[in-house]
């Protein structure tokens, strides 16, 4: 083996351990058998023609032991039965008024149902999310623990990242997707002392006096990923950013419309949010797919030549399994997302370069009958 090689192979091996870097520790949301008195719980839900996840997200509340206190659904302007099937479910309705020059569509409805919610801590959710058993009060435990913390100092907001249930062959192809969303944050790294990024868009779980502190989602309001640019104004405040796994609390099911939901919709957001992610968080995540990427090129070609090929077998079944491990923490994925991972790179990588020419041309997509800029 000549010292070329040699180089390659440690190049790829050290892109290889990046993954485990940036996805060392997922934590998830867990109850505490600890008693405690509950602050008033008000759960908000922009939803825009939602009617095919409403209903079954709303169950899964209703069906919660731990009662939010109340439940509202900022209908933005739905053409289908969004507002009538979330009043049969017992939800309070709220018909989002026209939208404001500047503003974008969800954080307009989330900021409207913060203004008429009545609760101490205010949970906004996607409409595509669902409790699993139990779910809420594993969130509210974790809340409530994180929030009481000695070093928290009773201010602290937290997201969760949905457990990803995949039904369809095209959803595996938002496998990589959902890790480096996970990843960017840099929230999951081995150090517990590094600064969390940023924070997921289906959900958000914080103290209403935290939230006006930032002026909410007006401070975000023509921002498509907004979680993620209200994390900085968080931060300006000192106030805490946690992140967490949504295995065992919360899940959902990402475009089941079809694969062109799937593209424009990595397409609204990703190079957006890969312009907040911080040089320390990229750089890994970078790393990683460079090495996937040389790992399976070498592997071809060492095959070709009949040369080196059991090196390039075992770095391939190292990426695979790697990639495997990571995907059965965040989703449903099948074990074929994680053998075919090139597939998965340039799927990504296509969609990741679709996305910056929408944005460096000013580009508009059609998202839900509204025309969005990336």
């Amino acid at each position: 083996m000549n010292i070329t090689v040699i180089i390659l192979i440690s190049i790829s091996i050290t892109c290889w351990v990046c993954g485990f870097y940036f996805l060392f520790r997922i934590p998830v949301c867990r109850t505490y058998a600890v008693q405690r008195k509950y602050p008033g719980v008000s759960i908000i839900i922009p939803a825009r023609d939602e009617e095919y996840t409403i209903g079954p997200l709303l169950d899964s509340i209703n069906n919660q032991q731990f009662r939010a206190d109340e439940v509202i659904v900022v209908d933005d302007g739905s053409a289908d039965r969004t507002g009538e099937i979330s009043k049969k479910k017992g939800a309070t309705v709220i018909e989002s008024k026209s939208l404001p020059s500047g503003w974008l569509g969800k954080p307009w409805a989330c900021y409207q149902g913060a203004q008429q919610a009545s609760g101490e801590v205010l949970i906004f959710l996607d409409a595509d999310t669902q409790f699993e058993e139990n779910g809420l009060q594993n969130v509210m435990d974790t809340y409530m623990h994180l929030y009481t913390e000695d070093d928290a100092d009773g201010k602290i907001v937290m997201s969760i990242a949905p457990f990803h249930k995949v039904k369809k062959l095209y959803e595996e192809l938002s496998a990589v997707f959902n890790l480096i969303m996970l990843g960017s944050m840099n929230a999951f790294t081995p150090f517990k002392s590094i600064r969390t990024n940023g924070l997921f868009g289906p959900s958000l779980i914080v103290h209403r006096e935290d939230y006006y502190a930032v002026n909410g989602h007006e401070s975000v309001k023509n921002r498509i990923l907004e979680n993620v640019f209200m994390a900085a104004k968080f931060r300006e405040k000192n106030i805490r950013l946690k992140c967490l796994g949504g295995r065992g609390s919360l899940s959902f099911r990402m475009y089941p419309n079809g694969i062109r939901d799937l593209i424009n919709g990595w397409t609204k957001a990703f190079a957006s949010g890969s312009s907040q992610t911080s040089f320390s968080a990229l750089l890994p995540i970078i790393f990683w797919i460079t090495g996937g990427f040389l790992i399976s090129i070498f592997l071809v070609n060492s095959i070709v030549v009949n040369q080196g090929w059991v090196y390039w077998v075992l770095l391939y079944t190292g990426f695979f399994l790697q990639m495997y491990w990571m995907l059965k923490r965040i989703g449903s994925f099948k074990i074929m997302s994680a053998l075919f991972y090139p597939f998965h790179l340039v799927f990504y990588c296509v969609v990741f370069f679709r996305s910056l020419i929408f944005q460096k041309s000013n580009k508009s997509i059609q998202w839900k009958s509204r025309a969005v800029t990336s």
